[in-house]
């Protein structure tokens, strides 16, 4: 992947500047290094990210006057050149250098030493919070975990066509594989030419999983469990574009479904689309949209006690905040991405990733048609 130009959302990022009267931001998460600095972290060096005692942390200073700075384990160096708009990259021994001192030094060393620093408090792990607080006697550390997400959760264009274009390689991978899916094949070699497909196609990366009607453990892996007439079959997949992610659940039956099945599936579609409709809008709480479908499905006569109906989606991570749950009181804002997954009886699923507008609700994934139960076989 070629290093290309800034596509946060400048504007965002100085709103949270100003709300907050921060001098400098200390971004650590994931999430956050990769969104201002425009770097991804594939395979091991993605999960050591994500781990609050890594010893390969990456971290970006940001400050509000003068130029950002990438700190880098040397592992990651290499990567951070190639792909960061960041010029200033900071690389140490991992292992043996602390990250977080050579952050202080860097705050300090630019005057901001006893600043108001912006810093995601719950990303950093206890130790690392000792050391970097410990170098940093003077300043004043305010928590911006939250309002970073905020700032992330507003996409800008380029990052719309990003996630376009992860979204057409799953739904590209699933018709593929669907279409050429016979009776007897099992869980395990469906699941490879999935993952296969999305890379082949595109994609960087991708995890997931698919899950046969016969198969009563779910998340469990897929193993030697044959589709055979008569089965059904959901997924629910993620791949990454260039950091950013499509995150898709698709459903199928091999040969002529049963009416049991179609009415299972026009039932979980109905309350799909009309939630797509009616609550995918600006200013509805996240946790309306989960009473909403917990409602429909209940007024359908069905038992339902499911926590998540779905998560707005960003960069490095296919579940951000916020989460479509039931305590959750923050809106839906114009310019956010949500992935809206009612799951009905534990088995069917249906996920599509959806721009929240102005106007009407924009359906980014709507390249596998799922007007009816897609018949494989």
């Amino acid at each position: 992947m070629p290093r290309r130009d800034p596509i946060f959302n400048q504007r965002e990022l100085e709103r949270a500047f100003a709300e907050q009267n921060l001098d400098v931001i200390v971004a650590r998460s994931g999430r956050n290094v990769a969104y201002l600095s425009g770097m991804t972290f594939p395979g091991t060096l993605g999960r050591l990210q994500d781990f609050a005692n890594a010893p390969r942390a990456a971290l970006v200073v940001w400050p509000r006057q003068g130029e950002p700075a990438l700190f880098v384990s040397n592992i990651a160096r290499g990567l951070a050149e190639r792909l960061s708009w960041i010029d200033d990259i900071r690389p140490y021994t991992d292992y043996v250098d602390s990250p977080y001192a050579a952050v202080a030094r860097d705050l300090r060393a630019r005057g901001l030493g006893s600043g108001r620093i912006g810093v995601e408090r719950r990303e950093f792990g206890v130790d690392n919070w000792s050391a970097l607080t410990a170098e940093l006697m003077d300043a004043e550390l305010v928590d911006v975990t939250d309002l970073l997400e905020g700032v992330r959760n507003i996409k800008t264009e380029a990052e719309i066509a990003l996630m376009r274009r992860a979204v057409e390689i799953q739904d590209e991978a699933h018709l593929d594989v669907f279409r050429t899916a016979k009776r007897g094949d099992t869980e395990k070699k469906l699941h490879a030419r999935m993952i296969a497909a999305m890379l082949r196609l595109g994609a960087e990366s991708a995890h997931g999983m698919l899950q046969a009607s016969t198969n009563p453990v779910t998340y469990g892996g897929e193993g030697a469990v044959p589709i055979g007439r008569g089965v059904a079959v959901r997924t629910d997949y993620v791949c990454y574009y260039q950091g950013y992610p499509a995150n898709l659940s698709r459903m199928a039956v091999m040969g002529t479904p049963s009416a049991e099945q179609e009415a299972r599936y026009q039932t979980l579609l109905s309350v799909h689309r009309a939630t797509i409709e009616r609550m995918l809008r600006p200013g509805i709480a996240a946790s309306a949209v989960w009473h909403f479908v917990r409602d429909r499905f209940t007024d359908a006569g069905f038992e339902w006690n499911v926590g998540l109906v779905g998560h707005s989606t960003g960069v490095w991570w296919h579940q951000e905040e916020p989460m479509l749950v039931p305590n959750e009181s923050r809106t839906l804002r114009p310019g956010m991405v949500v992935c809206l997954e009612p799951i009905l009886e534990g088995f069917w699923h249906l996920q599509d990733q959806i721009l929240i507008t102005d106007a009407d609700p924009i359906i980014l994934s709507d390249r596998f048609g799922i007007d009816r139960l897609f018949v494989m076989g």
